[in-house]
């Protein structure tokens, strides 16, 4: 087990170096294998390029306990995604051809290889590489050049690797399969050492495959037998979902116009208010004194309207042109036809008969134009 301190932890290293590579290659159909307990794909799924986020992991049990960290939070509600994500969980095997997996663009093996079984490893770059054949593959695993430093490291880091390598069996290894399937390999690491232990490496090293070759066409059709099975899927909600963009918009519309009644109630009001004081000024100056005589009068500029609103038969007319003008508004609606188009479609507001204004309930003490 790792117990060198490293800042930030090892693991975090780990994903944030495959977060930034999946939005430099601005992936939307990642995968990763051996996602275990969850925690880097939740993680990418704010990666807002990926639209399709697979994990796949043996372990079914470790899948159904983490699941939920990858559902939706209350805000991701209220904010939708501007586009689409849908995660799914796989019960199944990096070394098992599945077809689900074949339209990959990113795959990611963090801390996976070691812990195959010799007829596992020999399998896996077939599957990987040659089936799913992604544009980017990623993979990590523990240097063991680096194990003196880790204090009480015996042999291997976790009781269940089944090897660790040194920096050139991992790159040795890397570089066959990058030359055997057309990939190019890059290496680097996260988790530096002391000063003047740089000759050992990073504490995990990792294989960067970039695929030089087009995409291999597989003779085996999607429709064919799947051997993974799902466990969970969600479908995130996005302003792609027309319904989602609706409501997204009526509620900005529904805000716009009960700020816009609120300030007709408050201007209503500072003009009661300035109305009651200029009289009260009046008097006062009416009286023969001498600070009277000097009092200037203070007034209260009347507030401004924002927008060209009436009131007609009971309710605000609020023209739909001052209603697109909002930002947010315009940019959900994109056009002023469409924002008409969506508002017409429900009964959360009513529209005037020519459908160029909203028709809002105004308060009682606002007073008929």
């Amino acid at each position: 087990m790792e117990t060198m301190n490293f800042t930030p932890p090892l693991y975090k290293q780990r994903y944030q170096l495959v977060s930034e590579l999946v939005e430099k290659y601005r992936a939307r159909k990642v995968a990763d294998l051996g996602c275990a307990e969850c925690t880097l794909l939740s993680r990418l799924k704010f990666c807002s390029c990926i639209e399709l986020l697979v994990g796949v992991d043996t372990d079914l049990e470790l899948l159904k306990e983490n699941m939920y960290r990858l559902s939706p939070l209350p805000c991701e509600y209220l904010q939708p995604r501007p586009s689409l994500l849908t995660v799914m969980l796989y019960h199944g095997s990096a070394t098992v051809k599945d077809p689900r997996m074949l339209d990959c663009d990113f795959v990611s093996c963090v801390e996976l290889i070691e812990h195959l079984d010799a007829p596992e490893l020999e399998r896996f770059p077939e599957v990987v590489f040659g089936y799913m054949n992604p544009a980017v593959v990623v993979i990590t695993t523990p240097n063991s050049d680096f194990n003196p430093l880790l204090p009480g490291i015996i042999r291997f880091r976790h009781w269940d690797h089944r090897f660790e390598w040194s920096r050139a069996e991992f790159e040795a290894w890397s570089l066959n399969i990058g030359n055997k399937y057309g990939y190019r390999v890059e290496f680097t690491g996260v988790g530096k050492g002391p000063p003047g232990s740089e000759d050992l490496g990073f504490c995990t090293q990792i294989s960067i495959f970039l695929r030089e070759l087009s995409k291999t066409t597989q003779t085996e059709s999607k429709d064919s037998d799947t051997l993974y099975k799902l466990v969970y899927e969600i479908v995130y909600p996005s302003l792609k979902d027309k319904n989602i963009l609706q409501d997204i918009v009526l509620n900005e519309v529904i805000y716009a116009a009960e700020c816009e009644r609120r300030h007709l109630i408050t201007s209503q009001c500072d003009d009661i208010e300035q109305e009651a004081e200029n009289c009260s000024h009046n008097e006062r100056e009416s009286l023969p004194t001498e600070d009277n005589k000097s009092a200037k009068a203070s007034f209260k500029p009347k507030k401004s309207e924002r927008l060209e609103v009436c009131k007609i038969g009971g309710k605000l007319r609020i023209p739909l042109i001052n209603l697109f003008s909002i930002p947010k508004v315009q940019q959900l609606s994109g056009s002023l036809q469409q924002l008409q188009d969506i508002l017409q479609a429900t009964d959360r507001v009513m529209l005037s008969a020519c459908g160029s204004s909203v028709l809002y309930p105004a308060d009682d003490h606002i007073n008929d134009d």
